[in-house]
């Protein structure tokens, strides 16, 4: 047998080089404690029994292998160490016989080390590994270093792999006898010609070279094209998620992904499950979870202490940079748990012995305390302080290890210590050991927020005489004259005071604690563990303690606390908070064969989407009859349409339809439910909110619920007097994963109108419940009634991605599509001729077929030259105020409080692109909303001014012209000491129309600048304001500032105004020079502030 003597961490051993063997097994009691990674692998013995043992990485060195390994360590193995087929170990028949006891140096001090893999390393370094220790060949150096003897010489550190079983070869005839041997497949061969529906796809079984696959078709996978997967015997599946997961380009995904993948090419009956589990019990998962991710226990109370110095909590700040001029580097600090009085003490060293006198000489003057609670410092707990605490009779209590949250009373003390002492020694930062007296007793004096009184009067029950009061007495020269008592009536009142003052202290610590645990339990979760559970501990690295990792798993031996476990740590046992804990699944080992139950759900029968109607009336009461149409087209164009209405009468209808476009999916961050208590309705609603449930369920819109999620349901007062059912998501939407499908915004869309004469306006029938809710999502959108738990079928409202769903369809649906452009479920079709605007008609209809949507008949307007969207009037290429918007401006109230004021500013503001200088004219208005002002607003000549000149100015019916990206832009701008303002136009007919209007106040510091920076600030802030239509194109910019008419070729010494003339070149425009008298909007603009 190949036999040799070695070495393990500088300790001769007797070495195996095993054959048979696949990686590194060493015994135990050869590997330090530090050795050990805190892992473990499940090992397959000769005798065919599975152990679970440790891992440990260690440094051997040997005739078939010198280096870093990681090795499985065994309590008695057959030799001291086992070497197997790992990356870079020689052949058992192929020893390095120049090798002697002693010779390599460890790896630390290697000139050239390299990084030996473990038994994961592929075999193809097997070679150059093995003659790192030859020197059998002369090494050839020469003067100079080429590149290519640079790229020689340099070492690739091989990457770490996965130990996969994945990498066992299964062939084709395997996988058949697999496949006919496994009893979970044998139902799918009766089911080969049988086409089954499951959701909105199909699945059948079939057998193609003797292989059983299963086809899945559905519109939105793989192209509409049918999917074959291969359907996968028990014992393989653990190979395909090892691969799917574990490996290098698995990426360790989470469930759906990781399901996803796999159901690509494989599947087999509880799949899902399958994945679930054994990504829940992935070790480099579970340890890289963030901490975050783990939810704390809920907060236990201390116990409150009645007497004074009966409980004490210690601690130690340090060490201070710079140290005090006496030499001191640290501060002990003391805090009492029933008056909060403090102690500090500054130390020039904390050796037991010094800290002990220190906490004698407190006790001195504050008496010995009964119980003294600190963290694991060695000065506290060391052999020489347990002595003190015996000779006093001091009950030592300690904290578990990194959890300092259970010393918090001296540690908040400590910050508090720290900032001050900080801002007093700022000027002499190395007298700070002659502050902390003063400090102390500005700390005693203020009253404490937990018990109400300052430490001063808990401790002596009378109030010190402190800065405050000698002011007082100097400046009202009124000195208190105590009243004269013998001693005994003075020590009676004053024990009789403090035992007063004591219980109401005490009263308002346990309210403070109350009212911290409620606020500290709303996110946490009773987490418990048994003795015998495996958990993961939160663990400062090895290289900074300041950084935590998850280590482990580790045994939990004993419960010791309501949240204190004793866990088995190495050869040690240790105590540690809940917090610090968490659970560690176990995945079953390879070698071990797992039977799983799995739970097959029924087969889907086949439905029809049209079944599912959504909320509202089954009936139809509106058709195409109820369409309106432009009162200026002719006889021959409106019986065009009508015969175009006819073709499409079932889409036009106020009953929504179901699309297979999209499906609602609810992403969440947590798989934990969320409930809500469901909020009181009022009698005289619940009758109709009955009502509405009952159709809703007979209408396929809800179903009843045992879902363990639940959302509050709100009935809301219609302005015609019903009630609309509103269910509040607010819970679920936070912990949603936010969709980012973009919106059009509404500029972009007006800047597509551009050149449209002809419009028709579309709107769908309640365009959220067209929308079905993914199966496995429907119980997330559960909501709880008096009368029961339902969820929707269909896409609620209030879901903070029901929006992004329905543009996403909408998208959809329209790709591709000219002269059509969508806001939300409106739709707004915009032709130059009605040819044009027919024929566009019909292809939308068509698509609205296809995708099975239907339209309201009462709000859709077809062939019009004059339309509302989106709040605007579009009428023969110009945008104008929404006539109903307007009047409501025009007959609001005149604004009395803060609230009422931004409610005016709010619609007013949303045609302000109509208002030249808008902010500007409601200054005064918006000044009044600031932090500080009255909530009643003080209405003033200069409020009356901007709320009138608004409501003038709304008043007129002001218009704009829509950009046409084909004609040239013109940007004026003007400049005054109040204000800056902008004005985009373009010509049409040869004359100048505004397409927009901006303008600001300048700040403080603008109106300091020089006349020709003011003038350049405007020309750059109206670009910057109007960058969407004049990036990438030429536009002529116009100023009356003539000196700016050479930004393009003169040279400034003012650095300001060149770092804008630099930002100007981003931009191709023609700058010309206009009168002041021709500059008349950019000038009012600018001016109407003053």
């Amino acid at each position: 047998m190949p036999v040799s003597k070695g070495f393990v961490e500088k300790q001769e051993v007797t070495v195996l080089r095993d054959s048979g063997c696949n990686g590194v097994i060493v015994k135990e009691d050869l590997v330090p404690t530090e050795k050990f990674t805190g892992d473990f692998k499940w090992t397959l013995m000769a005798d065919s029994k599975c152990v679970r043992a440790p891992v440990a990485k260690i440094q051997i060195d040997t005739p078939y292998f010198t280096g870093e390994v990681e090795a499985v360590c065994l309590k008695k193995p057959l030799y001291d160490l086992l070497i197997g087929n790992i990356g870079g170990a020689r052949r058992p028949d192929d020893p390095d016989f120049k090798w002697r006891m002693g010779s390599a140096q460890p790896a630390a001090e290697e000139e050239d080390p390299l990084p030996f893999a473990n038994e994961d390393v592929s075999e193809l370094l097997r070679d150059d590994r093995a003659t790192v220790h030859r020197h059998d060949q002369p090494q050839v150096v020469s003067a100079v270093t080429t590149r290519a003897q640079a790229k020689k010489d340099k070492t690739t550190t091989p990457l770490r792999v996965t130990n996969s079983s994945a990498t066992a070869v299964v062939d084709r005839d395997q996988l058949i006898q697999l496949q006919e041997a496994d009893s979970t497949l044998t139902k799918y061969r009766s089911r080969l010609v049988k086409e089954m529906t499951k959701g909105e796809g199909t699945v059948q079984f079939e057998v193609k070279a003797k292989i059983l696959y299963r086809v899945f078709q559905h519109a939105r996978v793989n192209g509409g094209k049918p999917l074959r997967q291969v359907l996968v015997p028990q014992p393989l599946r653990r190979q395909v998620m090892e691969v799917a997961h574990d490996s290098i380009m698995g990426g360790h995904l989470g469930v759906k992904k990781t399901s996803d993948r796999i159901q690509a090419a494989f599947y087999w009956p509880g799949l899902h499950a399958d994945v679930t589990r054994f990504c829940r019990s992935c070790d480099i998962c579970q340890k890289t979870i963030p901490r975050g991710r783990v939810p704390k226990v809920p907060l236990q109370k201390m116990p409150l202490i009645d007497r004074p110095f009966k409980r004490v909590a210690i601690d130690l700040i340090g060490e201070i940079k710079p140290p005090s001029e006496a030499g001191h580097r640290w501060v002990l600090t003391l805090v009492d748990y029933a008056t909060r009085y403090p102690e500090a003490v500054p130390l020039k060293k904390i050796d037991t012995e010094t800290v002990a006198e220190a906490l004698v000489d407190i006790f001195s003057r504050i008496g010995v305390p009964e119980e003294i609670l600190t963290d694991l410092g060695t000065q506290f707990v060391s052999e020489c302080m347990e002595e003190v605490n015996r000779l006093l009779s001091i009950r030592h209590l300690t904290t578990t290890p990194y959890h300092p949250m259970c010393n918090g009373l001296v540690e908040k003390f400590n910050a508090t210590l720290k900032s001050t002492l900080k801002k007093l020694c700022s000027e002499q930062p190395r007298q700070w050991h002659r502050y902390i007296n003063a400090l102390l007793f500005a700390y005693r004096e203020v009253p404490q927020e937990s018990t109400g009184f300052s430490p001063f009067e808990l401790m002596y029950g009378r109030t010190v005489r402190g800065p405050m009061q000698i002011l007082k007495e100097l400046w009202t020269k009124d000195v208190d004259t105590p009243e004269v008592k013998n001693s005994y009536q003075y020590v009676f009142e004053l024990r009789e005071k403090l035992e007063e003052t004591l219980e109401i202290a005490r009263e308002n610590l346990r309210k403070s604690q109350d009212s911290g645990k409620h606020y500290y339990d709303r996110k946490a979760v009773n987490r418990k563990f048994t003795p015998g559970n495996k958990v993961l501990i939160l663990l400062p690295t090895d290289h900074n303690k300041l950084l935590m990792q998850w280590k482990g798993p580790y045994e939990v031996e004993a419960v010791v606390g309501i949240n204190d476990y004793k866990v088995n740590v190495g050869k040690k046992s240790k105590i540690y908070h809940a917090n610090l804990l968490k659970l560690y699944v176990e995945r079953p080992p390879e070698a071990v064969q797992v039977a799983a139950s799995v739970e097959e759900p029924a087969e889907l029968d086949e439905f029809d989407g049209e079944e599912l109607l959504e909320l509202g009336d089954l009936h139809k009461k509106e058709g195409v009859d109820d369409v309106k149409l432009g009162p200026d087209l002719t006889e021959d164009q409106q019986k065009e349409l009508h015969d175009f209405m006819g073709d499409f009468t079932h889409r036009f209808s106020d009953v929504p339809g179901s699309t297979s476009l999209v499906e609602h999916e609810v992403h969440l961050t947590s798989d934990v439910p969320v409930r809500s208590k469901p909020y009181p309705i009022p009698f005289q609603a619940r009758e109709s909110l009955k009502k509405d449930i009952d159709n809703m369920l007979k209408m396929g819109v809800i179903r009843e619920s045992s879902s363990p999620y639940s959302s509050p349901v709100v009935v809301v007062k219609k302005k015609d007097g019903t009630n609309r059912v509103c269910i509040d998501f607010r819970k679920v939407n936070k912990i949603t994963v936010f969709d980012p499908e973009p919106m059009p915004t509404a500029t972009d869309l007006f800047r597509r109108l551009t050149g449209s004469k002809i419009f028709s306006k579309i709107d769908l029938s309640k365009g959220y419940w067209q929308i079905p809710v993914r199966e496995e999502d429907i119980p997330k959108t559960a909501f709880a009634t008096p009368d029961g738990t339902y969820e929707c079928l269909r896409m609620p409202f209030g879901m903070v991605n029901s929006g992004a769903t329905l543009k996403r369809g909408m998208r959809k649906m329209l790709k591709g599509m000219k002269n059509v452009v969508y806001y939300w479920d409106d739709l707004l079709v915009h032709t130059e001729t009605f040819a044009e605007h027919l024929e566009t008609l019909r292809e939308l209809f068509s698509r609205l077929t296809k995708a099975n949507l239907t339209v309201r008949p009462s709000k859709c307007i077809l062939g019009t030259d004059n339309v509302y969207f989106i709040g605007h009037s579009l009428k023969e290429g110009q945008k104008g105020l929404l006539l109903e918007n307007v009047t409501k401006i025009l007959n609001a109230p005149r604004p009395e409080t803060k609230k009422q004021v931004r409610s005016f500013l709010g619609l007013a503001g949303y045609y302000r692109e109509f208002i030249p200088n808008f902010a500007a004219i409601t200054a005064p208005l918006s000044d009044m909303t600031r932090k500080g002002c009255p909530n009643r607003i003080l209405w003033g000549p200069a409020q009356e001014k901007a709320y009138q000149t608004v409501r003038d100015l709304m008043s007129r019916d002001p218009v704009l012209r829509l950009p046409d990206t084909a004609k040239e832009f013109i940007l004026r701008t003007d400049a005054s000491d109040e204000g800056i303002g902008a004005m985009l136009m373009q010509e049409h007919g040869g004359k100048p129309f505004p397409v927009s209007y901006a303008s600001k106040k300048l700040s403080g510091a603008e109106k300091n600048y020089s006349t020709m920076e003011k003038e350049c600030l405007a020309i750059v802030w109206g670009i910057k304001k109007f960058e969407l239509y004049l990036q990438g194109v030429k536009f002529v910019l116009q100023t009356d500032h003539k000196p700016l008419t050479y930004l393009n070729s003169a040279k400034f010494v003012n650095n300001r105004i060149m770092r804008w003339v630099m930002y100007l070149q981003n931009f191709d425009m023609r700058v010309e020079s206009i009168k002041g008298s021709d500059n008349v909007g950019a000038d009012f603009l600018s001016r109407v502030c003053e």
